[in-house]
């Protein structure tokens, strides 16, 4: 641990993930149960991050999460400081563009606290929801407005659509036919071990890079899983063959909200670009959904960036609407 001073504040830069654990509640305002700290120590083991503290007299007063892709990208998350001081944002914001610009990154951005998957992304936008949601931070928006006045851009707008879960039978769609598709989940662990390798090939192929938010996410997908099967069921991931070939085309992943028990968050879902058209998504959508009214899941949410069209237009056909909107934000050095 490093202590460094200034004229009225200090800061120390944490790196044992142990005592950087016993800071984070500091830097978000969803509540960090004992039970998400594997997969909290999990992702700060594995990208080497670091906090670092603002310290007013002797008493923790701000806090910001930082790690790297092994590049020239510096991520930060967990940004928070006391009474969401101005003041205090731009001595907290100070340091860490100093730090950046020390250690020779090309770039900032964030913010991104991991695990992305509880904790969620981006400084949100006035005029969202602001009740407790898995994945769905909540700040005033002083933060990203002084952010952008220090030279910060928007690099993401991910918008939030929910509503109640649409249910219907896709079988009984009249526009499409399903003959040559077969939707199925794993049972188990080991078969989703055995599906795991075709789920990730077919995000890396399909999904635009406003929808790969954390990085290296390839080596974090027994963390996740985990998670979404500890605090929600199998069925949460589910896959579409297509038969005269035998081949996995499409792909979705959803998770339950343990804050919420009756909601589901669609967290990604795609579809190889031959079979798009088909209608795979509605597929997938609704067989999803009458699974999930089965165990009495009756709200749906899921997070699009605004330059994804596609899913938008299947948001707005599944009767969703728009209820939060967060901002990554990006700055580079010259």
């Amino acid at each position: 641990m490093k202590t460094y001073e200034s004229k009225i504040y200090t800061y120390k830069i944490i790196s044992d993930p142990s005592e950087i654990i016993n800071h984070l509640q500091m830097g978000i305002s969803i509540p960090i149960w004992k039970d998400f700290h594997k997969y909290i120590l999990y992702d700060l083991r594995y990208f080497k991050a670091k906090t670092i503290l603002l310290i007013e007299g002797e008493i923790p007063t701000g806090h910001a999460l930082i790690f790297d892709d092994g590049k020239d990208i510096l991520y930060f998350g967990y940004f928070k400081v006391e009474n969401h001081s101005k003041n205090k944002i731009e001595i907290l914001l100070n340091k860490l563009l100093e730090y950046g610009r020390t250690h020779n990154f090309k770039t900032i951005r964030g913010p991104i606290n991991i695990p992305a998957l509880i904790f969620g992304w981006g400084f949100m936008k006035e005029g969202s929801l602001d009740n407790l949601f898995v994945g769905k931070p909540v700040n005033p928006p002083i933060y990203q407005e002084l952010f952008l006045n220090k030279g910060f851009y928007i690099k993401y707008e991910e918008k939030t659509w929910e509503g109640p879960m649409p249910y219907f039978n896709p079988y009984k769609l009249k526009k499409y036919d399903y003959s040559d598709y077969k939707f199925f989940y794993p049972k188990d662990w080991n078969e989703l071990m055995e599906l795991k390798s075709e789920f990730i090939r077919l995000h890396n192929e399909n999904l635009p890079p406003s929808a790969r938010i954390t990085p290296n996410v390839d080596d974090l997908f027994d963390n996740y899983a985990d998670f979404i099967i500890t605090f929600g069921d199998y069925f949460l991931f589910n896959f579409v063959r297509y038969r005269p070939t035998n081949k996995i085309v499409a792909s979705g992943c959803y998770m339950q909200n343990p804050f919420q028990k009756e909601a589901v968050i669609a967290y990604s879902w795609v579809v190889e670009p031959e079979h798009r058209r088909n209608g795979l998504v509605l597929l997938m959508v609704g067989a999803s959904s009458r699974l999930a009214w089965k165990r009495k899941m009756r709200y749906s949410s899921g997070t699009i960036a605004s330059d994804n069209f596609n899913n938008t237009e299947v948001a707005k056909r599944l009767g969703l609407s728009i209820k939060r909107s967060h901002l990554i934000l990006e700055y580079n050095y010259r």
